[in-house]
């Protein structure tokens, strides 16, 4: 897929009603801590960087629905996608295109109102029907050449957050974010 220079993805990013994202790799680092606690339970933790949680509760608050599509389970992320307003929080999910046509529908979005960002192969068929494919620079090539943009920030580290405000910035929404602080 072609990148887009910058004005024509902002023509794009004005119609996005629903931004949805891999969990691991974008939202995160995609490292994975495993610790073992004292009942000898298995325990994952995963890191969320502030920018990008700020950023997600930017968009719910403007009415740009969000959520993640993830292969893996996580509590913690589930826990932390709902304190940030997210809509939908799909886990255990490798059937990516089929939850993100769920959404769609129940968002009463069209697919090319739809953004989704992801880092590995399993996220190439909701990015080749988003109407807006971002994927991080520590993803997998394929993924990077079926982008339609690539971000600056790595995945865990400000992805999220760059691409939010593109959408915010397109939308004429950011100064209102902006005057607020």
């Amino acid at each position: 897929m072609p990148k887009l220079r910058p004005g024509q993805f902002a023509r794009l990013a004005r119609r996005i009603r629903l931004v949805l994202m891999d969990v691991d790799g974008v939202l995160t680092s995609g490292v994975l801590w495993h610790f073992v606690d004292t009942a000898g339970n298995l325990v994952e933790l995963k890191g969320i960087h502030a920018q990008d949680s700020i950023a997600l509760a930017w968009l719910a608050e403007a009415g740009i629905k969000t959520g993640i599509i993830s292969g893996r389970i996580s509590s913690g992320v589930a826990e932390r996608a709902k304190a940030l307003k997210m809509s939908y929080i799909y886990q255990h999910r490798l059937d990516k295109k089929t939850v993100f046509d769920e959404i769609c529908r129940d968002a009463g979005a069209a697919p090319d109102e739809a953004l989704f960002m992801g880092d590995d192969i399993q996220d190439l068929p909701v990015m080749r029907a988003a109407g807006l494919a971002v994927a991080v620079p520590n993803a997998r090539p394929e993924v990077r050449a079926a982008a339609h943009r690539v971000t600056r920030a790595r995945g865990g580290d400000g992805a999220v957050r760059e691409t939010a405000e593109l959408v915010l910035r397109a939308q004429g929404l950011w100064r209102g974010i902006l005057e607020r602080f």
